[in-house]
C-alpha cells in the first residue's frame, strides 16, 4: 500500500491526503549548536521565526486542494559550564496536529514541544553526547535547501529518540572524516507530548521500527570532506560523502493494520556533494541513495532516491530537487511516489537593513499512483541569536 508520510504530505491508509507543509526541522546536530561562539562558562540562544504559506492550487482529486498558513518558531539554547561540557535544548512550536484532507486553516493545530535535552562532553577528538536528540541519517534531509525539498526524503528520519551517541573526528584519504555510532529508542516518555495542541505521547502499542523497550536500536554514519570540515561540506566544502547503516528493532503490531506483520528495519545509505565554482556563481549538487528492508517496521521495502542542485547567485540561489521513493510491497504490485521541487531563495546580504531575514518561493508537485497536489508555497524567516559570558574562568 502506498504511503507518502511527509511532515506535512501524507497518504493515509484510507486513501485520504493530509496536503500541510510545515517549515522544515532543524537540521539534525553532530556537535553542540554554538559550541564555538563564546568562552565557557557561558550560555547561548538562537531563535529562528517562520512564517510559511502553503496553497495546494490544482489536486487530482479536486477535493485535496487547500490554503494554509502556518508559523514556526525554533529557539535552541545551550549552556556551557566549561570548554568541554554543554547542556542543549531545542523548543519547537508549530502545528502538531494537521487538518483534514482539503481543509484551509490559519495558525491551527499549533503546539509546543521539546525537540531535543541533551548533554554533550568533548574529550579529545571524541564528542558524547546523551539524551533526547534527532539521531544522524539522510544526508539529504539535513543539508538540501528549500522550503519542500526534503519533505519526502525526511520520512526515512529517526527524530526525537532517547539515547546516546558517540562522535570521532579523525584525517584520512586527505580529507577530514567523522564517524557517528548512535543507540537509541523511541521517545515515549512525558517529552514526548506539546503544551497548548496536545498531539499525545508515543506508546509502545503504537508500533513502528525502533519503538521497543531499551536501546534496542543503532545507527553509524562515516562522513567525509575535502575542503572544510565534514558538518560544513554541503556549504564549504569541495566533495563531501556520507556512508550509513541504521538498524530498528521492530515495535508491536499496530492495530490499525492487522494485516502488515512488523519486521526489524534495516537501512544502508549513500550520499555525496560536491560544489563548482562558475564565475560569480556557485553550483552545489547532492545525490543520495537509501535502502530501507522493512521501513519503518512494516512488511513492506523501499528504495528511495534524492537529487538537488543548487545555483547561488548572491543574492538568489535557485534549487532544482526530486525525490522518488520506490515501495516494494510484499505480495502486491510495487508502487512509486515522486516529489520535484523548484524554488528560488533570497537571502539580503549582510549590512542591509534586511540582514537576518530569507525569503522564498516553491513550486511543488507530490505524485503517487492513486493522487497529485501541485502546491505554491512561499515562507519567511528571520534568524537571531546571542550569547553572554557568565563569568572568568
Amino acid at each position: 500500500m502506498t504511503r507518502i508520510h511527509m511532515r506535512r504530505l501524507a497518504v493515509a491508509r484510507t486513501g485520504a491526503v493530509l496536503l500541510a507543509f510545515p517549515v522544515a526541522a532543524m537540521a539534525e546536530d553532530r556537535l553542540p549548536i554554538l559550541a564555538e561562539d563564546c568562552t565557557a562558562p557561558c550560555a547561548g540562544y538562537e531563535v529562528t521565526a517562520e512564517l510559511q504559506n502553503d496553497w495546494v492550487f490544482a489536486a487530482d482529486p479536486s477535493l485535496l486542494k487547500s490554503d494554509e498558513l502556518e508559523p514556526t518558531i525554533t529557539v535552541d539554547l545551550f549552556l556551557a559550564p566549561t570548554d568541554n561540557l554543554r547542556f542543549v535544548a531545542s523548543i519547537i512550536t508549530e502545528q502538531v496536529v494537521e487538518p483534514e484532507a482539503g481543509e484551509n486553516a490559519v495558525f491551527q493545530g499549533i503546539g509546543t514541544y521539546l525537540a531535543e535535552l541533551y548533554t554533550a562532553v568533548a574529550t579529545g577528538p571524541a564528542t558524547i553526547r546523551a539524551g533526547k536528540f534527532d539521531t544522524i541519517f539522510s544526508l539529504a534531509s539535513e543539508v538540501a535547501p528549500g522550503i519542500n525539498a526534503t519533505e519526502l526524503v525526511s520520512d526515512i528520519d529517526a527524530d526525537e529518540r532517547l539515547g546516546a551517541e558517540v562522535v570521532l573526528d579523525f584525517g584520512g584519504l586527505g580529507m577530514e572524516q567523522v564517524l557517528a555510532a548512535t543507540a537509541f529508542t523511541t521517545d515515549r516518555s512525558v517529552l514526548g507530548n506539546s503544551l497548548f495542541t496536545r498531539r499525545g505521547r508515543t506508546r509502545l502499542s503504537d508500533g513502528g521500527a525502533g519503538n521497543t523497550d531499551g536501546l534496542s536500536s543503532f545507527s553509524m554514519t562515516l562522513d567525509g570532506c575535502r575542503g572544510s570540515e565534514p558538518i560544513d561540506c554541503y556549504l564549504e566544502g569541495d566533495f563531501g560523502y556520507r556512508l550509513g547503516i541504521r538498524y530498528q528493532a521492530a515495535g508491536a503490531q499496530s492495530g490499525e493494520d492487522t494485516e502488515d506483520s512488523p519486521g526489524d528495519e534495516v537501512g544502508y545509505l549513500a550520499a555525496a556533494t560536491t560544489s563548482l565554482e562558475l564565475d560569480e556563481m556557485t553550483l552545489r549538487l547532492l545525490g543520495e541513495t537509501a535502502y530501507l528492508r522493512h521501513f519503518d517496521g512494516g512488511s513492506d521495502d523501499a528504495l528511495l532516491l534524492t537529487g538537488s542542485a543548487a545555483l547561488e547567485l548572491e543574492p538568489v540561489t535557485y534549487v532544482a530537487s526530486y525525490t522518488q521513493q520506490l515501495n516494494l510491497v510484499a505480495g502486491e504490485p510495487d508502487r512509486r511516489e515522486h516529489l520535484a521541487d523548484f524554488e528560488a531563495i533570497y537571502e539580503p546580504r549582510e549590512g542591509t537593513s534586511l540582514e537576518g531575514w530569507e525569503f522564498a518561493a516553491a513550486y511543488t508537485v507530490a505524485r503517487d499512483a492513486d493522487e497529485t497536489a501541485h502546491i505554491f508555497s512561499v515562507r519567511a524567516v528571520f534568524n537571531f541569536d546571542g550569547d553572554a559570558e557568565l563569568g572568568s574562568r
